[in-house]
């Protein structure tokens, strides 16, 4: 839905350039079939990251492509998979993980490349599908 609003924004709105091809993507943690967004407060990021400790769950990446191709649009996109394991993390490790700021606008209350690398046990999958970065 991303891809497709930028798509028909950058087709419609003579002020903005026009984009021969838009690239979307959004990621969203699983774990037990609940998605895990980013956290509203610091209860909702100490909950999520409570419910991760000690657990596997699984970073999902979905990519939509919108481009033309000989004047027609065309659409194409996949889905990627990595699962994670959290270690154990202990109550005084989670609160001064969140008082960093650091699960703020991260799905699942962290971001792998920074402080919270030290709470992966194992990655099965693509890291840098786990990566939260800002793209333009």
């Amino acid at each position: 839905m991303k891809a497709r609003e930028v798509f028909e924004r950058c087709q419609d709105d003579a002020t903005l350039p026009d984009a021969d091809i838009v690239i979307g993507a959004d990621t969203v943690v699983v774990m037990d079939n609940d998605v895990l967004e980013k956290p509203r407060d610091e209860a909702h990021a100490l909950a999520m990251l409570q419910r991760l400790s000690g657990q596997t769950h699984q970073v999902f990446t979905g990519v939509h492509i919108i481009y033309k191709s000989d004047s027609e649009v065309k659409q194409t996109g996949f889905v990627e998979c990595t699962r994670v394991k959290f270690s154990e993390i202990d109550s005084d490790t989670m609160a001064a993980y969140i008082a960093s700021g650091e699960p703020f606008g991260k799905a699942g209350s962290y971001g792998i490349q920074g402080t919270a690398s030290l709470f992966v046990e194992w990655i099965h999958g693509d890291y840098w599908n786990v990566v939260c970065r800002w793209l333009t």
